[in-house]
């Protein structure tokens, strides 16, 4: 299990009254709207001030996502004071995503033994290689990418990797946007050569049985809302959930196996 506070051990709903708020600065381009929040307890919080939507979006994934046993970040709703909203110039919505925050492995190795020196610069992948990687949970990131086909995403999650190389699901927002599609769409289907990989497509079929293996409760958990929050859904994301569901389960059952290679 992942070594931060799970989902289920937070809170649905945080104020944000008395945090102290700073500016969160990326490794890449500026993000004005990235804010790190102490709270009263000195727990730091990740924000991206996407709004209720995104927010939502976002939560349901890590709830499902933690469900199935994966590394995802641990994410709840704040709700900002007034006093907040102001500082951090949040005039159209009040309720946002936070996030548990993890400090990230810089972008060099940290020693000679490192497990960065195995990601640096790899742009072709194969779940083979990832096997060698000395990095917890590396396999909730191909993971992550079937999970996008799964879940209609408009792009593949973020990763992270922590100071302690422990990988972890971030950035999900994009989420239910669309109709589930199939697997063959990420680089982890095929080898680097165009063949079919059959390490990929055995692991496509485990997030297929681990999504399949959720219950109708667990599903109507992740997609709750606080009773003391309003969420504006621009489209309903609970009917892609259930023909996320659904179509997991399609694809396991299907006389032609669109995992055999």
């Amino acid at each position: 299990m992942p070594s931060f506070p799970l989902i289920k051990d937070l809170p649905l709903v945080i104020g944000t009254n008395g945090w102290q708020w700073e500016k969160f600065l990326t490794p890449g381009p500026p993000q004005n709207d990235f804010w790190l929040g102490t709270d009263k307890e000195g727990n730091k919080w990740l924000t991206k001030l996407r709004s209720d939507f995104y927010a939502y979006r976002e939560i349901v994934f890590a709830r499902i996502a933690q469900k199935m046993g994966w590394s995802c970040q641990s994410s709840t709703f704040i709700q900002l004071d007034i006093e907040s909203a102001k500082e951090l110039g949040s005039h159209d919505s009040r309720i946002h995503a936070a996030h548990w925050f993890m400090e990230e492995h810089q972008p060099q190795p940290c020693s000679i033994d490192c497990a960065i020196h195995d990601l640096i610069d790899r742009h072709a992948h194969s779940i083979n290689e990832l096997h060698d990687v000395e990095v917890t949970h590396i396999l909730d990131w191909p993971k992550s990418e079937f999970a996008a086909c799964l879940f209609g995403a408009n792009e593949p999650p973020g990763k992270l990797i922590t100071v302690n190389h422990e990988f972890v699901i971030i950035d999900s927002e994009q989420m239910f946007s669309t109709e589930p599609c199939p697997l063959d769409g990420t680089v982890w289907w095929n080898l680097p050569d165009g063949s079919p990989s059959p390490a990929g497509r055995a692991l496509a079929l485990e997030v297929c049985r681990e999504l399949n293996g959720l219950t109708s409760s667990d599903i109507e958990d992740a997609l709750s809302i606080p009773a003391s929050i309003t969420v504006q859904q621009r489209w309903p994301i609970a009917p892609i959930l259930h023909r996320s569901h659904e179509f997991a389960a399609q694809l396991i059952t299907s006389h032609s196996s669109p995992f055999s290679t």
